[in-house]
């Protein structure tokens, strides 16, 4: 009996974390972008797109790294939550000399929108590194 050459799946080596930061990065860009789409989110989609297109061409930041996007997209929703984290209602703010007060919504539809991106990215980081296994 001869022995059987059975190819084994190579594992693709675990990508540096700044090249997570790098993917993050765009997705909180893409998401600052579009909630301030209406202001200065253009230049946000405008720089998204650009790294984005960086990092595909680049073959070193062509790697799982890119499931972190969704992640990214998600801490500009939970920046979202912070903004709003005294709402809903009315939210009034005092300093030495002025009072200003301003319309909050609740922070919490915002909280579970983020974690939904979040968990997305992690659902596929470990999906990904399933199927090379």
């Amino acid at each position: 009996m001869g022995a059987e050459n059975v190819a084994k799946p190579t594992s693709e080596p675990r990508p540096a974390i700044w090249k997570y930061a790098y993917w993050l990065l765009i997705g909180a860009l893409a998401g600052l972008g579009i909630e301030s789409l209406l202001t200065i989110g253009l230049l946000f989609l405008l720089a998204a797109g650009g790294l984005a297109l960086v990092g595909i061409r680049a073959p070193s930041l062509r790697n799982r790294a890119a499931t972190a996007i969704p992640a990214g997209a998600g801490l500009a929703v939970l920046y979202l939550a912070w903004v709003n984290r005294g709402g809903p209602g009315r939210v009034c703010e005092t300093t030495g000399t002025e009072t200003s007060c301003h319309e909050a919504w609740s922070p919490w539809p915002f909280v579970a929108v983020a974690v939904i991106f979040i968990a997305a990215s992690v659902f596929l980081a470990l999906r990904r590194q399933r199927r090379r296994h």
